[in-house]
């Protein structure tokens, strides 16, 4: 594996319009996009920053678009075997959607959700190792699991993907995951806070993906004019400035930087 076990090292949409979100996120993000021939029908897109692989997109299965459900950008932790993944999850209170399959000869890839219902994907690399670029305008950032239990989450992915988590004493409420087999000096991977109590009881607990701009409030307004909308003006938050966006195709994501220390 390039990137160490229990990163969070890729993320993809999968949408209700491909061609739609292509557009807007290449307008936004200046992202080269490839589309992938599958065996499965569908192709699936790869998207670049410079040559250099951030993320994927694909259609919806059928039928969920009839169900309600909206376009979501999904998140991946990389792993060395997803089936013992997969038990892990199980024996750990979670709940495993979708079992460990072939993907081409990319990978093996499941689905499972924790204890308070919140969906992530397990990935375990072979030909695609993940994401090449993190941490930079177009790339993704930030990873954040916002729950109505905490206390019943975090334990999940402690003992699943070995994350260690620390409560910030400067961000009251807010967790984060540290993976501390990273070889960088920055050894956190995810965070984790309280699903705000304004948000709808019927909106389940979910990832929330962050993508890096070079300043989020003109990132604001290049996203809305084409064609987004905003569910999260943008505001300080912690180190750094950040927005809640909606794609054209419905999905939710957040942009922002980070603001460079005084």
């Amino acid at each position: 594996m390039q990137h160490p076990e229990g990163l969070i090292g890729w993320v993809d949409l999968s949408t209700t319009d491909v061609e739609a979100a292509k557009a807007f996120y290449t307008g936004l993000m200046g992202w080269e996009t490839e589309d992938v021939p599958t065996p499965m029908g569908p192709a699936y897109t790869m998207c670049r920053l410079r040559g250099r692989l951030v993320c994927g997109m694909g259609p919806q299965p059928p039928g969920q678009a009839e169900m309600g459900i909206p376009s979501t950008w999904n998140s991946y932790v990389l792993v060395s075997d997803a089936d013992a993944t997969c038990a892990a999850a199980a024996a750990a209170g979670g709940t495993v959607l979708m079992p460990a399959m072939d993907v081409m000869t990319q990978g093996r890839m499941a689905m499972v959700a924790d204890p308070t219902g919140a969906v992530i994907g397990v990935w375990q690399p072979v030909d695609h190792q993940g994401a090449e670029v993190f941490n930079e305008p177009g790339a993704l950032m930030w990873n954040e699991l916002q729950t109505r239990d905490l206390d019943a989450a975090t334990p999940f992915y402690a003992k699943v993907f070995g994350w260690r988590w620390e409560a910030p004493p400067e961000w009251e409420g807010y967790r984060i995951a540290h993976l501390d087999t990273k070889t960088s000096e920055d050894t956190s991977n995810a965070g984790a806070m309280a699903m705000p109590s304004e948000v709808p009881a019927e909106v389940p607990p979910y990832w929330a993906v962050y993508f890096g701009v070079e300043d989020c409030d003109s990132g604001v307004e290049r996203a809305v004019g084409l064609g987004a909308e905003v569910f999260l003006p943008a505001m300080q938050m912690g180190p750094g400035r950040f927005a809640g966006i909606t794609d054209p195709t419905g999905a939710m994501f957040l942009l922002g930087h980070f603001t460079p220390p005084a």
